[in-house]
Order: C-alpha cells, then structure tokens, then sequence
C-alpha cells in the first residue's frame, strides 16, 4: 500500500499502478556521466537507458528491470552483470519510471524495448546472434515478447509470469478475470526460437514457481530451468553461484570475445547533445544576422536577384554547417536551424535556373555554378537530405 501511495505513476487505473508502481527516482540525468544514454524514440521520446560497454566483449546483454526499481536502483547488478561475464550491458527504462517520461503501461514498455533493441541493431550494427534479452519478473513481459518477434543469442527469464491475469488470479482468485489481460507470456512462449534459461525460486511468494515451470514446457528450443529451494522473489541472484552465475556461464558459453568492437554515436550522450544545441543555436543565430547584413551590402553592387543569390549561397554553406554538427544531437536538423531554413525555403523561388545564372560576371555567377553542382532541394521538407 505504502508503494502505491508513493508511486509517481500518471495513471489512475488501480491495476496499473499495482503492476506498475513507479517508484520515485533514484537517479538525475548527471548521475551517470558517459553511461546513461537518450535514445530517441520514433515519436520523439527519449528512452533513458544506462549502456556499459566491455572491452572486446562479443555478446550485448538488453536488460530489462522488475517493477520496484529503475535505473538507478538496478546499476550495481547491471555493472556486475558485465563485469562477471564479460558482457555488454544495456539497460532498459519504462515509462514513468526514473527520468523517463511518459504513462507506464505495456504499450509504452513494449515502445521503449523496441527502441532499444532497434538501437542495438540498426545505429550501433550488433548482430542479432551476437544479443542476449534477459528480464527479471515485469522485465519478462518485453522480454518474451521480443523474443517471438527477433531469434537472439538467448533470453534469460528469472521469476517469469504467465500473464498479467494470471498472476491476479493466483493473488486474488475470480476477481482477477475482472482484469484486462497483460503480457500474456504463455500464450508467446511456444514462439520463442532462441536458447532460453529460466530461473525460478522455489520459495517465491510473489510469482509461483508454477507460471515459470509452464512457459518452460512451452518453450519449444534448447532449454533449461533452475529452481533454487530457498530463493524468494527478490533474493540476489549473486548470493549463491549455483543459482545464476554456473547456469549462465555453462548454457551459454560465456564469457566470448569478438574483436569488433561497439562504437556508440555522440549523440546519445546528453550532457553532449545539450552543449551541441547551445553551440548551433548560437552560430544559427549568427547565420541569420550575417544572411542580413550580407544581403544589405551586396544590394548596393549587385542586382536584387545577384545579391539574394549570394546572401542564400551563404546561408546554405551556414545552414549545411550546422547541419553536419546539429546531425547526432536529433537525428536531423535542430530545431535552431529552422529560421535559416525558412530564409531559403521562401527565397528559393527567386533564383535564377544554373544556365542563366552563368551569364553574369563576378560573384553571383559563381553562386550559380556552385547551386549546379549541388542542387538545392526545393522543400524545406527535403531538406535534411543535404
């Protein structure tokens, strides 16, 4: 009760703020300089999540934490997962937990372990062979269901839950078919095509033993389960070798090296990306002034279509500048450009074609030969194609 009360969850479902109770945050976005990262989601959230690289490491390990803590609650067991095994650790936030924004629910879970995996594989290029997916009680819901969706290296499920429902309903009986159904792992289970280790304690109170005994008949590839006589629901899983770390080391393998090693962009780091946004801010502002009083001078020498042709050549060499080193701060251009942009969206139209831009002499004729050899988009919209 006295969590539900200080839960910081937004939502007013009761189920929701039991399932997920959000515990006030453990950590700022200064608590882990070059180990927490913001990896933008399609809709233009930011996932928090703390990466903690291991040198010449093969395997990357996507964690996926309980719902009693965040981040910060869970960064000593993120930093001994890789340093035991020599891993790669990214570890995942939800929604409304930490610094993350956003209402915690299965959609939004289900958004931020997408991100994260598509992080893995697509900007930092790590094989899918090469990734592990390891959840802990609510971290096992993202986790099984990415694992029907992707064939990794293996997933790890400890106190894994049949669904949402059927948790309640070993809580609270009957009412729980009163609940909307959540996670439903069992129902994924017979879908999962990587190696899977399953570790549940006899003595959990919280998610019997009974749900992880059957997912892992469902389960229809290499397996094995191991259920400690006297591991509750949150025993450490370091306390005795024989519950986690033997079964880790001997089902998979690990440690395993690779000589590639993982190159993560600046941008995700946000103290950088914060100092990359002031730096073009003040240098858009500057182009713009300069695009100003450039136009002003040239007028007075120039034809208006020569001086504006010059003025914009300008502003294009500034906008494309800040372009370059706006680009990983926002995976596009930054929102401190946009007034520049503006200035040649509505300007573009003016400019002669390259053919006629050749016929004058001095400055303007170069502009035309540079735009030729470059062309311009003819959208503001298209623009970050530069």
């Amino acid at each position: 009760m006295w969590a539900l009360l200080r839960s910081k969850s937004t939502s007013w479902n009761l189920v929701e703020r039991i399932i997920f109770p959000a515990p006030l945050a453990t950590y700022t976005i200064d608590s882990f300089p070059d180990e927490l990262i913001l990896i933008p989601r399609e809709d233009g959230q930011e996932v928090p999540c703390l990466f903690l690289p291991f040198k010449h490491a093969r395997f990357l390990i996507i964690y996926f934490h309980t719902n009693a803590e965040d981040l910060g609650l869970c960064y000593s067991f993120a930093t001994t997962l890789r340093d035991l095994f020599q891993v790669n650790v990214l570890a995942v936030e939800y929604p409304g937990y930490g610094i993350c924004p956003g209402r915690t629910d299965e959609a939004g879970i289900m958004a931020n372990a997408v991100c994260a995996l598509r992080f893995a594989t697509e900007t930092i290029g790590w094989p899918l062979d090469s990734i592990k997916l390891f959840g802990r009680s609510l971290g096992t819901g993202p986790t099984v269901a990415l694992a029907v969706e992707y064939e990794v290296a293996g997933i790890i499920l400890v106190s894994p839950f049949l669904s949402i429902r059927s948790l309640f309903r070993s809580q609270v009986g009957l009412l729980a078919e009163m609940i909307d159904d959540r996670f439903s792992n069992e129902s994924l289970a017979a879908q999962i095509r990587s190696p899977t280790l399953i570790i549940h304690g006899q003595l959990d109170a919280l998610i019997p033993m009974e749900h992880g005994r059957l997912i892992y008949e469902s389960i229809p590839t290499r397996k094995m389960m191991v259920c400690p006589g006297n591991m509750e629901h949150n025993t450490s899983l370091l306390r005795n070798v024989g519950t986690f770390v033997l079964p880790m080391t001997q089902f998979f393998s690990l440690p395993d090296y690779s000589f590639e090693s993982i190159e993560v962009p600046h941008w995700v780091f946000p103290a950088l990306s914060q100092r990359i946004d002031e730096k073009v801010a003040e240098e858009a502002e500057a182009a713009m002034a300069w695009h100003q009083a450039e136009r002003g001078n040239l007028e007075s020498s120039l034809s208006p279509i020569e001086a504006e042709a010059a003025a914009l050549a300008a502003a294009t060499s500034a906008v494309r500048g800040l372009y370059s080193a706006g680009r990983g701060a926002s995976q596009g251009l930054l929102p401190a450009t946009q007034p520049l942009l503006r200035i040649l969206g509505s300007n573009l139209a003016h400019l002669p074609d390259e053919g006629s831009e050749r016929e004058h002499n001095g400055q303007a004729g170069q502009v035309g030969l540079w735009l030729g050899s470059n062309p311009i988009p003819g959208s503001c919209d298209r623009f970050s194609e530069l």
